[in-house]
C-alpha cells in the first residue's frame, strides 16, 4: 500500500468525527430515552466507553500490521479464498450502511425542508455529492473533513443558545439511575448506531502509522471523546428541553429545541441547522463509500488506477438499495438488520483475526507482535 507520509493526527481525528457524527445526531435522545428514560445521558457515556474499548480493540490489531489494512491481513492470516470473502462481506457491509445513512437523512429532509420533492432526487443529490469527494484519496478526503468540522462546533453553539434562552428543567435528569443497569445498557445499545464509523480505524491505520502508533491510538480515542460527548451534550439538553411526556412524540428533539428558538436576524434558525447537519451527513457517506471503494480495490483489481469507477458503481448500488424500503416500518426492519450486521464486522471478525494473529503467531515484519 501507497503511504500519504504528509497525513497528520488531526486528519485522522477529523475523519473519524465526520465518519461518526451523522444522520444519528438530531434522533438520538429520542431513541435512547424510549429505552432508558432519563438516564439516556448516562446510556450515551457507556456507549462511548464500549466504542473505546472496541477501538483498543482495533488498534492492537492494527499495530501487527502497522503498513496494511483489514483488506490485506485477512488474506494473510485467513487465506486468499477465505480473506477475500472477508473482504467482499466489508464491502457490502459499507454498501448497507451507505443506504442506510442515504433513506434515514431523506426522509429527515422530506419531512422538514422538501417535503414535496420526490425522494430519489433528494437521495441522488445525497450520493452524487458523497461520490464526489469519495472518489479522492484519504489525503483529500482528510483535508475536506477538518475544513467543514469547524461547522459542528456552529451546532454545539445553536445548542448552547437553547440553554441560556429557552425556559429547561434540571430536575428531568433526576433522580440518576433509576432506570437500573439492564435498561442502561440496552439504551448503549440503542446509541451505539449513531456512533458508527470508528470502525474505519481499521481500514486508515497504514495510512497514519507514520505518526507513531500511540499517535494513532490517542488520536481515536480524542475522536470518539469528542464525539461521546458532543452526543451527551445533545442528549441532556433535549432532557432538560422536553418533558418525559413530551420527548416520547419528539422524534427529532435536537431540531424541535432549535426551532423553538427565536432569534430576530434568522426566522427559521432550523432551517440553518439542517443545513448544517447535511454536510456532516455527506461526509459519513464518503466515509463508507471510501471503505467499499478501498476494499474493491485490494480485493477485484479490475479498474486498475480508476477508483472512481468503484465509487461510482458502490454509490450507485447503495442508492437503489435505499429507494427499496418505502414505509417507515420497513426501514425499521432495515435497521434493525443492518445493526445486527455490524456486531458481526466490528466485533466478531476483528476478535478472530487478532485471536489468529497470535495464535499463530502471525505479524507484518517491523510490527509489534
Amino acid at each position: 500500500m501507497k503511504m500519504q507520509t504528509s497525513l497528520t493526527s488531526i486528519q485522522l481525528i477529523f475523519f473519524i468525527i465526520q465518519t461518526q457524527i451523522g444522520v444519528g445526531v438530531l434522533g438520538l435522545p429520542f431513541s435512547v430515552f424510549s429505552v432508558s428514560k432519563n438516564d439516556a445521558w448516562l446510556s450515551v457515556l457507556l456507549a462511548g466507553f464500549i466504542v473505546q474499548i472496541l477501538i483498543v480493540l482495533f488498534w492492537i490489531l492494527g499495530r501487527r500490521f502497522p503498513k496494511k489494512s483489514l483488506f490485506q491481513y485477512s488474506r494473510q492470516l485467513l487465506g486468499k479464498l477465505a480473506g477475500s470473502m472477508v473482504n467482499i462481506s466489508f464491502i457490502l457491509y459499507g454498501v448497507l450502511v451507505t443506504a442506510l445513512i442515504l433513506m434515514y437523512s431523506t426522509a429527515i429532509i422530506k419531512t422538514w425542508v422538501l417535503p414535496l420533492t420526490p425522494k430519489w432526487i433528494v437521495m441522488f443529490l445525497l450520493i452524487f455529492t458523497a461520490i464526489y469527494l469519495g472518489k479522492e484519496k484519504v489525503a483529500a478526503i482528510s483535508d475536506v473533513y477538518v475544513v467543514v468540522s469547524s461547522l459542528i462546533f456552529f451546532l454545539l453553539l445553536i445548542s448552547v443558545v437553547v440553554l441560556v434562552t429557552y425556559p429547561i428543567e434540571w430536575r428531568y435528569l433526576l433522580p440518576i439511575g433509576q432506570s437500573g443497569g439492564v435498561q442502561i445498557l440496552k439504551g448503549a445499545k440503542e446509541a451505539y448506531f449513531s456512533m458508527l464509523g470508528f470502525e474505519l480505524l481499521l481500514f486508515l491505520f497504514p495510512y497514519f502509522q507514520h505518526n507513531g502508533e500511540r499517535s494513532v491510538l490517542y488520536s481515536a480515542s480524542i475522536a470518539n471523546l469528542f464525539v461521546t460527548l458532543t452526543y451527551t451534550f445533545l442528549t441532556v439538553v433535549s432532557l432538560i428541553t422536553f418533558s418525559p411526556e413530551e420527548i416520547v412524540i419528539v422524534p427529532q428533539p435536537v431540531l424541535y429545541f432549535v426551532k423553538s428558538l427565536y432569534l430576530q436576524i434568522v426566522e427559521r434558525i432550523d432551517l440553518v441547522f439542517m443545513s448544517l447537519w447535511v454536510v456532516n451527513v455527506i461526509t459519513s457517506l464518503t466515509s463508507y463509500l471510501f471503505l467499499s471503494t478501498e476494499g474493491s480495490i485490494h480485493t477485484f483489481r479490475w479498474f486498475k488506477r480508476k477508483r472512481y469507477i468503484y465509487t461510482v458503481l458502490i454509490g450507485m448500488m447503495a442508492f437503489v438499495i435505499a429507494l427499496i424500503p418505502g414505509k417507515e416500518g420497513e426501514m425499521e426492519i432495515y435497521n434493525k438488520m443492518v445493526i445486527n450486521l455490524s456486531y458481526l464486522y466490528i466485533l466478531v471478525i476483528p476478535a478472530i483475526l487478532l485471536s489468529i494473529s497470535y495464535l499463530f503467531k502471525k505479524a507484518e515484519r517491523g510490527g509489534g507482535a
